[in-house]
């Protein structure tokens, strides 16, 4: 079962809306019963939160990085499997986040990274990627992926456009901005000059949501453990979750959170 949060969008929809879950921060290992931070066995989570969020009837899966808690190849089958076990008709599109720096992300999951310049489509949405791997737990912005937004942004004028991303642009005032997006400035800016209506990251293993000009930026839960939004280091209680999020025809979206109980 599922619990929704305080947290909901109050945009009202019209017409026909596509229906999509962001899921992020799986932080699977190769022992699908090694638990990490708060006891939680990042396998059983993940299979928890799909299983919930597949009553939602989505009609796309979007993994917004660190897949892997190890590194390890077998994380990413495991992700394949979970995806095959609960999910199998449903499109699965990715993005990488630091913990995914490594030969198997690709290995495993090229056929569902969202490329930059060429994003998902989901009716009358383009759901657009970037890339933020760099140093470390630190991420960065290429600006030639923000060019090749721009480009794809430009030659689909008649649709609306959602940008998704691992690491958090907007600070979050805790510990966790010490791993932070090192020229988030050149996004924001970026954003200002774009018709996107949404943003979407994980990384923070967190809620959270913030304006930005004609944005709104929202972060998601883990489906593994959660993070304390402390000045140190912290683990929250709350358990995993994802995001749900409705997406109309007309350009209308409504989110919600939902976590297993």
């Amino acid at each position: 079962m599922s619990e929704p949060s305080a947290l909901c969008h109050q945009q009202s929809l019209m017409g026909a809306a596509q229906r999509l879950v962001q899921f992020t921060d799986c932080h699977l290992f190769a022992d699908p019963e090694q638990s990490g931070y708060a006891a939680i066995a990042p396998y059983h989570s993940l299979a928890r939160c799909l299983e919930s969020a597949v009553e939602y009837q989505p009609d796309m899966l979007l993994c917004t990085g660190d897949i892997s808690g190890d590194d390890s190849k077998t994380s990413y089958v495991w992700l394949r499997e979970l995806i095959k076990q609960y999910a199998p008709h449903i499109p699965l599109y990715v993005i990488a986040g630091n913990h995914d720096n490594n030969p198997y992300f690709k290995e495993t999951l090229a056929a569902h990274a969202i490329q930059s310049g060429a994003p998902a489509e989901l009716g009358n949405w383009c759901v657009h990627g970037l890339d933020t791997r760099y140093q470390g737990a630190q991420g960065q912005i290429d600006e030639r992926q923000l060019q090749q937004v721009a480009a794809a942004i430009g030659a689909r004028p008649r649709q609306y456009h959602a940008l998704a991303l691992h690491h958090h642009p907007i600070a979050s005032n805790s510990w966790m901005d010490t791993h932070c997006l090192v020229n988030a400035g050149v996004l924001l800016d970026w954003l200002h000059t774009q018709p996107v209506r949404v943003v979407l990251h994980g990384h923070t293993h967190a809620e959270c949501e913030h304006a930005h000009g004609r944005q709104t930026i929202l972060g998601t839960p883990s489906t593994s453990w959660q993070w304390a939004m402390t000045p140190e280091f912290g683990v929250s209680a709350q358990p995993p979750g994802f995001r749900l999020l409705e997406l109309s025809d007309e350009g209308h979206w409504h989110s919600i959170i939902r976590r297993i109980s």
